[in-house]
């Protein structure tokens, strides 16, 4: 049976607001130098704003997760994308540089409510079958087309009369048209669906304040002069871990208790479900694809000198080409098993880092940066068939936890792609200047070399992912379908019952 009109527009409002999570990052990526002219940033506050957006999102992910879960996802996802709209206008009438740093951070909690509720209603509303294929590919379309439309929207606007203001009424006003569609077309959350044990509260404070430190130190590091060996970065990244050590102590002891948990420990170990590889694969694949997708516009704009506009035009092959993995998902993932599509994905994504690594900037776009452009979103393949499985495998009442784990996974994967890539690129660079002093510093000489090196690290991460689907998923099978694992381990649940049952009755 096909989609209805009004699974369509479901489908629309869901992945409408998903995307404009995304797009917000994009835009401002591409506008942060003119927004800092205009708000009289300091330069080294310039990458605060995307900082504080990735600390209150990383960090609340999993808070909002498990409310949806108790609460009800429809309930989380129109307060998250409402408030997402409001800020959004707000922050187009911003009136000084701490200003807009505080409006990003509450665009962030946005982000954070409305996120994994859509993997939550995405899996509640429609059952198992070609249906719901569809529509968690169209929910894998958006993270990278909404990041890669953010970008050229940006440039198209950001030189123009209409400024990088303007990013941030349509980011308003698309925001509350996918609110009132959802309003129209969301059923009422049922009641039998909900976590009933109620909330975690230690455990909310302890997760919220690890992923929050180790969000902000990543990203910090990228951007402070010491780099990790600033003292804030060290401290908080040290700090941070300690808190989520003893988030996983705090959390096994309340699920020991039969207690409420925020993230229940025994969904790592649950036969079939591979969650475990999975967030590997999901991770290393997008610690490629964001840090790479950032290099490309270093690439563009500091080493073959184009403007903002020029770099984003160069995006518009990207942007096509997301939709494509998303979309041979939602059609093969019943058909192949899911390792070899994965496989596929990731050897296509390899290919954009190794074109990278090699680019001849003197040729023109089309004869090795086009490729490039088109051969990095197979990663996005991984993304779509990881939530498809994860939500067919855990209980239905941790559905919207279920999509906070993939979230924070790759929002970590892009702050540790980028602090580790871009440490590795300046070293390089840098060791490169000291041989060739006559040239400076900043030439695209002397950076190209750095680049160069970022991608084969992007290469490395890509192959450590694909390792980690043959290793680690080599059973996984078709998505739905049961393994041969789980199979095992319930024919081993019943045989222990059965044996239970023979045991009481020769007591008896």
């Amino acid at each position: 049976m096909g989609l209805s009109a009004r699974d369509i527009a479901f489908i629309t409002a869901l992945c409408g607001v998903t995307t404009l999570n995304v797009f917000l990052l994009g835009a401002v990526t591409i506008a942060l130098p003119t927004i800092g002219r205009d708000l009289n940033f300091q330069e080294g506050n310039l990458y605060w704003p995307i900082n504080v957006n990735s600390l209150t999102f990383g960090g609340l992910i999993l808070f909002c997760g498990r409310l949806g879960d108790i609460f009800g996802g429809r309930f989380m996802f129109l307060v998250g994308s409402l408030w997402f709209a409001i800020w959004s206008l707000a922050t187009a009438f911003v009136p000084s540089s701490n200003v807009f740093i505080v409006y990003m951070a509450l665009l962030g909690m946005g982000s954070a409510a409305n996120t994994p509720a859509a993997i939550g209603l995405c899996s509640s509303y429609f059952p198992p079958g070609a249906n719901r294929n569809k529509a968690f590919s169209a929910l894998g379309v958006g993270s990278p087309v909404g990041f890669i439309l953010g970008l050229i929207t940006s440039g198209l606007l950001t030189e123009s009369r209409a400024t990088w203001r303007s990013l941030f009424y349509i980011q308003a006003g698309l925001a509350v048209f996918f609110v009132c569609l959802a309003l129209l077309v969301f059923p009422k959350d049922h009641s039998n669906r909900r976590y009933d044990k109620g909330l975690d509260w230690g455990g909310a404070v302890l997760s919220t304040t690890g992923l929050g430190l180790l969000t902000f130190s990543l990203s910090d590091s990228t951007t402070a002069q010491k780099g990790w060996l600033a003292p804030q970065v060290l401290s908080l990244f040290l700090v941070s871990i300690v808190f989520l050590v003893a988030f996983i102590f705090f959390e096994h002891w309340r699920e020991s208790k039969n207690m409420s948990v925020l993230m229940p420990l025994s969904i790592w170990r649950q036969p079939g479900a591979k969650l475990g590889p999975l967030v590997g694969v999901v991770f290393f694949g997008w610690f490629s694809f964001d840090t790479l997708s950032y290099f490309f516009t270093l690439y563009f704009q500091q080493v073959q000198l184009l403007n903002s506009l020029q770099t984003s035009l160069r995006f518009i092959p990207m942007a096509i080409a997301g939709a494509l993995p998303s979309i041979a998902a939602g059609y093969y993932v019943a058909r192949i098993p899911a390792q070899i599509l994965m496989l596929i994905g990731l050897l296509v994504s390899l290919a954009s880092s190794v074109i990278f690594a090699l680019i001849n900037p003197d040729l023109s776009f089309w004869s090795m940066a086009f490729f490039m452009m088109i051969t990095i979103a197979g990663v996005d393949i991984v993304y779509s068939i990881g939530n498809q499985q994860i939500t067919v495998s855990l209980d239905e009442d941790s559905q919207s936890l279920a999509g906070s784990i993939f979230s924070v996974s790759t929002r970590l994967a892009t702050a540790l792609g980028l602090a580790v890539t871009s440490e590795i690129a300046d070293s390089v660079s840098k060791a490169y200047n000291n041989k060739h002093p006559e040239l400076d510093a900043q030439s695209p000489e002397v950076l190209m070399v750095g680049f160069r090196a970022a991608g084969w690290t992007c290469f490395a991460s890509t192959l450590l992912s694909m390792v980690i689907v043959i290793v680690g998923l080599r059973d996984l099978g078709i998505i739905g379908k049961k393994t041969r694992s789980s199979e095992d381990a319930e024919k081993s649940d019943d045989d222990n019952s059965n044996s239970g049952q023979s045991d009481l009755k020769s007591l008896k």
